[in-house]
């Protein structure tokens, strides 16, 4: 019970920050902002779903073959990935990634595989996010001297290929191995044994470069995809004066963030980084909160149609499923 209170009290801190937010917007300008909105490109952002959740099935089905299980089609995938972000959107925790398992457990596809398949697919999201969110440091770098600014993009750039190339590196073993035991050298001697369980768990995976190279693609294309949704939200807006860097860049830093345990569908969260964007080049928060608004429509969007999905194929209990 009381880890349930901490876990919900931490949940409510986006919220909170979201009504501090709300509270200091001028009504007026937010008002005139949301009235000003081009509905075309948010209803394009929001057609675009189906190529989203198409290419992140096929990058999980990936993942699944090379970890020696069965997994189904593309379609039965993306219709699972679907009621995984129904959940993750409406819950705490973790609930979206179980029952995406529950759905595909069988003799052949054990609760602890599946889960882990999981795992490395979210830890290519967390990979690529990371990368548009250095993209997006790089891109304030504009108000600093030639010198400075080019410095920066410089090393920001060498950050961002060298957490994409950690992928690859990561999932194929004999480069996993190497870089794990040069870690274990400098992991404490009373970490070691958990260390030692994480690598245990990475053994099972070990993924041909043709695969890693298919993992990159749909890693890039997932990403992509995200990106071109948001992109789409800040040309409704008309907010012309933001470097398409910046809007990347944003994109990165709202999943990463979105990604805490402080939030509920990265509520507050959200409009934290898009008030610092937006200030920064001159826009109102009001603005801020209008575009935050069309970010919601598209969790609605990931929310409901998930649920429509739960009702037609529903979540399946303990018995194992075959999907």
């Amino acid at each position: 019970m009381r880890r349930a209170i901490i876990r919900w009290g931490l949940r409510l801190i986006g919220p909170l920050l979201f009504v501090l937010f709300l509270w200091r917007t001028d009504l007026r300008v937010l008002g005139e902002a949301l009235t000003q909105v081009n509905w075309w490109p948010v209803a394009v952002s929001l057609a675009l779903m189906p190529f989203f959740l198409i290419v992140k099935a096929w990058r999980w089905q990936i993942i699944m073959h090379e970890l020696g299980l069965q997994p189904p089609s593309i379609w039965v995938l993306s219709r699972i990935y679907t009621v995984g972000l129904f959940l993750g959107g409406t819950t705490p925790g973790q609930s979206g990634d179980f029952a995406k398992a529950l759905y595909v457990r069988n003799a052949q596809n054990p609760m602890p595989s599946l889960l882990f398949s999981i795992f490395v697919e979210r830890l290519c999201d967390v990979a690529a996010m990371a990368v548009l969110a250095f993209v997006g440091l790089a891109a304030l770098a504009d108000s600093l001297d030639a010198s400075s600014k080019a410095s920066i993009q410089q090393v920001t750039v060498l950050v961002a290929v060298i957490i994409f190339a950690m992928l690859p590196a990561l999932l194929i073993r004999r480069s996993r191995n190497w870089g794990f035991s040069v870690m274990r050298v400098v992991v404490p001697t009373r970490w070691k044994p958990r260390f030692d369980t994480l690598v245990q768990q990475f053994d099972a995976l070990d993924i041909s470069g043709r695969a890693a190279a298919a993992l990159v693609l749909t890693t890039c294309g997932s990403a992509f995809s995200t990106a071109i949704r948001i992109a789409l939200l800040f040309t409704a807006m008309d907010l012309t004066r933001i470097p398409l860097a910046a809007v990347l860049g944003s994109t990165g830093q709202i999943a990463l963030l979105q990604a805490l345990p402080i939030s509920v569908s990265g509520l507050g969260i959200r409009e934290a980084v898009l008030i610092g964007l937006l200030n920064a080049h001159g826009y109102a928060s009001a603005y801020a909160i209008a575009l935050s608004g069309l970010f919601l429509i598209i969790n609605v969007q990931h929310i409901l149609v998930g649920f429509a999905v739960s009702l037609r194929y529903p979540i399946p209990s303990e018995v194992p499923s075959n999907a």
